[in-house]
């Protein structure tokens, strides 16, 4: 019925133009409003010139004979608005600051006189944001450059958004976060495509760092019909631009390592060093027509990890003092971005950038593995995007833009040979030595987008319509190392147990086991066969129209619909089982959005906002380039028992093809209902104005996820036995019945969610120097799966496991805030150039799943709760992290400003849990009900990290 309904409402669209008016652009604002004469009557043919007051270039518009303008796309800045009109003095309106997708209301009043007197008037910070029915934010320059993100993690700024809920990050690690309980989202750096698609959770797929950042934005709920592809949020990231004007900064900080606490649950402080420097510089090439913006950024840390061979153990295996004790882990991240904005004429502009950010990290080894078995680890990301904006007419826009980035990622070897063997040999609780050049994986992610929107404007009614292709490609090699394990010898035939460590040396040895009269071998030999290599590409269609108008000077309403479609590949026409080779495509997923926004009482000091959206998703891809990959046709694992006749003399491996030690893939088929996931997402909000400088938000937001992805173990026999809470007993991983495989995990379309959250935001704008917003939101979140292809513990039945979501926190409480003192007693006149700045993260916990330990229903996967328990039912500690900075200026002239600072994140070093919003508190307490430390802590967050610095801006 809803799919009707959205046929239905296309047919309107194209007919019949309607209504939409919400935050409907990715890369500019709008602006819009009356010009009123005294008596507060229209205005028509009024001139009004927009002016980018940085670069220079403007618009101009004319009222209709309702005294309406609008401009519909206007590049992010500050700008001015003079508006002429004749038998009226001239109005210039200066200090308008635009950010992204936002709707500004400025109503022009004009004086009787003659044009060539003027009126200058000073845009207050309370710019009505008339359009706006998404629950979101948007982060401007000043805060993005002075609030403290001391990881220089710029995504951590999501958290301060209304709607949003996760976990900051101490590094370049993505930020952990939620829109209506799911983890999905969509990504786009200046208007184009910026999402990973490749593994289950959707994040960025090139890091930009917050001094290349003009604008964030967040968009968590009810958003318009231009943005898509994702069943969860929105995140809009513009990039800094060049102006008339030279501009640039540099950065340097650091941590002194005897300011840093000690990491949690460890005693003392490692060696360890952390340094960050960074530098811009934009400008024009040609004044009002090209510009230029560039950035470079340089941050490298060591943390060694330990290396836990005890030396009882590294001396009995000879090993040289190098490969113990510790591994230089470490990571150095390096950002590049450049940027220019050019005017070709007055009615085509554009932007053409580029962005890189690397990580290398030159050993990633730790625990129980020798120094030559760790990996070097890279990760290059590089992407670029350019635009064209056309003027087709005073009333026809174009938006063209084309952009590709590309990810490529690898582990590789350390060394090229290890006088410890040239096979990985695992010894089990003692240590992993050995060296395979076969250990080498890489992965490669390339998205190409190209996009075209069109706007008309006709007075008060503004049509957008636009189309978007994408080409997804991947091409990834597996690692195929052969490996030995020895795990160790029970006793036997009065030969006593032999340990792992024993068993190892007799074998190097050649002794003989007085057990069976035969030479000591290894436990097993895991080995591969076939090809390691997949290049899989997706295609992705997407279009969406919608028409905005305002009804009346204190209504707009929305109304839009997007229409998307995944075009999968044949995976594997060889592939043995007929559900592994496709996927059906889903040709019928079209999604209405509907939005208002409502000033009851004509003053606009209280307005409403109201929207509901359906939001199709794009699938983790990884799931299925997996199923293409490992499919009992391309890729074939091998499992040897060492004490099996006719198995390989230790340390020699053969070429495997086929035959007797053959393990029965473990693969992936599709459901032939697969459908693709979507959410329904409603909100409704009351926006108050308190007096001049105070803005009250209430709120309560809806989202339900519908269709998400499943896997269920389909090759297992039931036994027709039960437990007593009446989930089924099955027979084992040894009687499947389809023995050519092991699991057949068939991924179904069918999971379900629902988030309900009432949200408060307090904002106070810049005023006597103190600007702040509060967002608290109480909320729960319930799922029976996180809709990604995870497992479910009954295959039988997904119901059983609906519960808390993984994500669940009842509230959650986040503060921003900056103060400059204004001070205007002479005693206190020295406080004037220092600067607080603040972020605090508070919530109550997320949930813990206890498992039973035991395969408690015979399916061969342990993931099953007790009897009787239900899915997240006991909760971790809650989260507390309060993160501040002390800022000093000293300006040189009027040009040249200088600061210095002190910043800590986590002040207070609060001991918290390492939660996240895929697993929650799960894996950072012991969780089997059997255990007799049952939720004791084993993993903890981020300890207090000082950091100094200096800057110089021109």
């Amino acid at each position: 019925m809803i799919r009707n309904l959205c046929f239905q409402l296309l047919f309107l669209f194209a007919v019949f133009p309607v209504a939409s008016f919400a935050q409907a652009n990715a890369v500019d604002a709008a602006v819009n409003g009356y010009v009123l004469d005294p008596s507060k009557s229209a205005i028509s043919g009024a001139h009004n010139t927009l002016t980018n007051v940085s670069t220079g270039i403007s618009q101009a518009v004319t009222t209709d004979e309702k005294g309406y303008y609008r401009f519909p796309l206007v590049p992010v800045g500050v700008y001015r608005l003079v508006t002429v009109a004749d038998g009226f003095q001239t109005h210039t309106l200066e200090g308008i600051v635009l950010s992204v997708g936002q709707e500004a209301r400025l109503d022009i009043p004009l004086v009787v006189g003659s044009t060539s007197q003027t009126v200058q008037v000073e845009a207050g910070a309370d710019i009505l944001d008339t359009g706006t029915s998404t629950v979101g934010a948007v982060l401007d320059r000043k805060e993005i450059e002075n609030l403290p993100i001391l990881s220089r993690q710029a995504y951590n700024f999501l958290l301060l958004s209304p709607g949003v809920i996760g976990m900051p990050t101490s590094t370049f690690s993505t930020t952990q976060f939620t829109f209506g309980g799911t983890e999905r989202s969509q990504w786009n750096l200046d208007g184009l495509d910026d999402t990973q698609h490749g593994g289950n959770r959707q994040i960025r797929l090139i890091i930009v760092t917050p001094e290349a950042i003009a604008q964030t934005q967040t968009l968590a709920n009810g958003y318009s019909a231009e943005f898509g592809r994702a069943a969860g949020g929105q995140v809009n990231v513009l990039l800094k631009s060049g102006t008339n004007q030279f501009h640039g900064s540099a950065l340097g900080q650091w941590r002194p390592t005897d300011l840093q606490a000690i990491p949690t649950l460890a005693t003392v402080q490692p060696n360890r060093s952390w340094y960050d420097e960074a530098f811009t510089l934009g400008g024009p090439i040609v004044k009002d027509r090209l510009f230029f913006f560039g950035q470079f950024e340089n941050n490298p840390y060591t943390l060694p990890n330990a290396i836990t061979i005890t030396p009882a153990s590294a001396a009995a295996l000879a090993l040289p003092s190098n490969e113990i004790g510790t591994a230089p882990f470490g990571e150095t991240y390096r950002t590049l971005v450049g940027k220019v904005d050019y005017t070709l004429n007055s009615k085509n502009s554009g932007y053409i950038r580029y962005a890189r950010f690397t990580n290398h990290q030159p050993n990633n080894d730790s625990g129980l593995a020798i120094v030559d078995r760790g990996s070097y680890y890279v990760d290059h990301q590089n992407g670029g995007g350019v635009q064209l904006a056309t003027v087709l007419s005073s009333s026809l826009l174009n938006e063209l833009r084309f952009g590709t980035i590309q990810r490529d990622t690898g582990d590789f070897p350390v060394v090229n040979n290890s006088p410890a063997g040239n096979v990985l040999i695992n010894i089990s609780s003692v240590a992993n030595i050995g060296f395979s050049p076969l250990t080498t994986t890489t992965t490669t992610e390339r998205s190409t987008s190209a996009l075209d929107n069109l706007t008309w404007t006709h007075g008060r009614q503004t049509l957008k319509f636009g189309g978007e292709f994408d080409h997804e490609l991947f091409a990834n090699l597996s690692g195929t190392a052969p490996t030995f394990t020895f795990s160790g010898l029970a006793a036997q035939n009065g030969r006593p147990a032999v340990s792992a460590l024993n068993q190892y040396l007799n074998t190097v040895a050649g002794a003989i086991d007085p057990a069976t009269g035969l030479p000591y071998t290894y436990t097993n030999l895991t080995a591969y066969s076939g090809n390691p290599e997949i290049r899989i590409a997706f295609n992705f269609v997407n279009g969406f129209v919608q028409d905005e108008i305002r009804i009346t000077p204190n209504l707009n309403i929305n109304v839009g619909a997007r229409y998307e479609v995944i075009l999968f590949p044949t995976f594997d026409a060889l592939a043995p089982y007929p559900l592994s080779r496709s996927v059906p495509n889903d040709y019928k997923d079209i999604a209405p959005r509907f939005g208002l926004t409502w000033s009851p009482f004509g003053s606009r000091k209280t307005t409403v906002h109201a929207a509901y959206g359906m939001y199709y998703d794009v699938p983790g891809l990884g799931t299925f380039y997996n199923a293409a990959q490992v499919n009992g046709h391309r890729l074939l694992n091998y499992l040897v028992t060492g004490s099996t006749p006719g198995s390989p003399t230790f340390p020699n491996v053969p070429q495997f093809n086929g035959g007797a030690f053959e393990v029965p893939p473990s693969i992936t088929a599709f459901d032939q209902n697969f459908h693709n996931a979507y959410q329904q997402q409603a909100n409704l909000q009351i926006q108050q104005e308190l007096g001049a400088n105070f803005q009250l938000t209430i709120g309560y937001q809806f989202a339900g996820l519908r269709h998400g992805l499943y896997y269920a173990d389909t090759n297992l026999t039931a036994t027709g036995q039960t437990l007593a809470d009446g989930r089924p007993i099955f027979a084992g991983t040894a009687k499947r019945p389809n023995p050519n495989f092991g699991a057949i995990n068939l991924i179904h379309s069918g999971t379900t969610s629902n988030f309900n959250g009432g949200f408060l935001t307090l904002q106070k704008r810049l005023s006597n120097g103190l600007e702040f917003t509060v967002n608290y939101m109480y909320s729960h979140a319930l799922d029976d799966n996180i809709g990604e292809g995870g497992s479910i513990s009954d295959p039988t039945n997904l119901r059983r496991d609906y519960g808390n979501a993984d994500s669940d926190i009842r509230h959650n409480l986040v503060l921003q805030g900056l103060y400059q003192p204004k001070l205007a007693a002479p005693s206190l006149h020295w406080l004037n150039g220092f600067e607080l700045s603040t972020i605090t993260y508070m919530n109550s916990g997320f949930p813990i799943n206890v498992t039973a330990g035991t395969d408690l229903n015979n399916d061969g996967v342990v993931n099953d709760r007790p009897l009787f328990e239900s899915r997240n039912s006991d909760y971790g500690r809650g989260f507390s992290q309060v993160s501040a900075q002390v800022k000093r200026y000293f300006d040189i002239g009027e040009r040249i400003h200088m600061s210095a600072f002190i910043g800590a994140e986590n002040l207070l070093n609060t001991n918290n849990l390492n939660c996240n919003t895929t697993t929650g508190c799960t894996g950072a307490v012991i969780n089997t009900a059997n255990s007799s430390d049952l939720f004791r802590e084993t993993a903890a967050g981020t300890s207090r990290n000082v950091q100094l610095g200096a800057s110089i801006k021109f």
